[in-house]
Order: C-alpha cells, then sequence, then structure tokens
C-alpha cells in the first residue's frame, strides 16, 4: 500500500511539472492543424492575398502555442517561403521568410554561432527564417518592407547535444546578431538521426 501512495506522489509531481512547463513563456509546444479558407480571418486573409500575389497555393493553419490560439498562411513566391500568422482579429502579428545560411551577412552570423557555441558545442542550426514584426496593418506599408527586405530580426531553431542528451531551442536575434530571446522546444522522436 506504501508504495502504491508514493507512485501516485511521483506520478502527480511529475504531471504538475508538464503543465507548469506548458504554460511557461520559455518553453515552445506548437500545434499546427490545417483548416479550411472560410476558418481563417477574413481581414487577414484578405491582407495576405494582397501582399502574396500566390492567391491559389496558400494554405492555411490554426496554431496553438500553449493557451495562445493564433492563424497561418504558409505560401511559396520567388522560391521563398513564406509564413503569414495573425491574431483570432485578423491582425497580422508577423511574416517569417525562410532563409539558408548563406544568406546571412558573415560577419553577423559569427555573432550568432559564437553565442550558439556559448550554450553548447555540438549543435545543428535546423531552421533560419527572417522576422518581419508587423504594427501596421496597411498591405502597401508591409509590400514595401518585403520588397525592400526590412526586417527585424533572424528566428534559428537550433538542436544542442550536451551529455548525450538533445535538446532543441528556439532563439530569436536582431539583424545585428544580439541573442533577443530564447526557449525551449517540444522534443521530437527522431532525435537519434541528427547527431
Amino acid at each position: 500500500m506504501r508504495y502504491k501512495i508514493i507512485l501516485f506522489l511521483v506520478f502527480a509531481f511529475a504531471k504538475a511539472e508538464f503543465t507548469i512547463a506548458q504554460q511557461d513563456d520559455n518553453y515552445k509546444i506548437e500545434q499546427e492543424e490545417r483548416i479550411d479558407i472560410d476558418d481563417f480571418p477574413a481581414d487577414a486573409r484578405n491582407l495576405i492575398y494582397t501582399i502574396s500575389k500566390a492567391r491559389r497555393k496558400i494554405k492555411y493553419y490554426k496554431e496553438t502555442d500553449g493557451s495562445l490560439i493564433s492563424y497561418e498562411a504558409k505560401y511559396k513566391l520567388s522560391g521563398y517561403r513564406y509564413s503569414v500568422e495573425c491574431d483570432q482579429k485578423g491582425n497580422v502579428i508577423d511574416i517569417e521568410v525562410l532563409i539558408k545560411k548563406r544568406q546571412i551577412e558573415p560577419s553577423i552570423f559569427t555573432i550568432i554561432t559564437d553565442k550558439l557555441k556559448g550554450i553548447s558545442t555540438r549543435f545543428k542550426v535546423e531552421k533560419i527564417q527572417k522576422q518581419y514584426v508587423i504594427d501596421d496593418q496597411d498591405a502597401l506599408l508591409i509590400s514595401n518592407r518585403l520588397e525592400n527586405d526590412d526586417f527585424d530580426n533572424f528566428e534559428l531553431i537550433v538542436a544542442f547535444k550536451e551529455n548525450d542528451k538533445i535538446y532543441r531551442k528556439e532563439l530569436l536575434f536582431s539583424k545585428e546578431g544580439i541573442l533577443l530571446k530564447h526557449r525551449a522546444v517540444k522534443k521530437l522522436k527522431y532525435d537519434f538521426i541528427l547527431f
């Protein structure tokens, strides 16, 4: 009987820790589900039509990150993958463009790499995006920012390996290479093939 009580307490505390971790802003536990165009906020949809020029090939998603619900439209334009995130009211929050390492100025990438080496000597950059934070919902201003490459930040997903354990972080760097924010990313099941 004593073992059952101890076992119950262990599971209860483990569940409580997991629940706290899910609510913490330092964790990214994101889930995306594809949705129909009619379920996407109409105001954002019209803005995306204007800036994307790719009306037929836009894919719509509902995204849940803990208790936060947002919507995302993804499309490809001129060889780049775009992701437009908006809130439930249809206000565009940010636009992210997937890029490669070589598209970051070498001196800036060296600063970023030095910061990553400070976290762990073994790491693999899995994803790099330019982030355009949207304050004004004007389609013309947004289009001009995209065309002029007037972005705000770099967002990286990086896998780190330390003491035979693999973990991921989402890191937000300014365009000068200054670390602004980071949070842990939920572990994926294929970690063993990365290193």
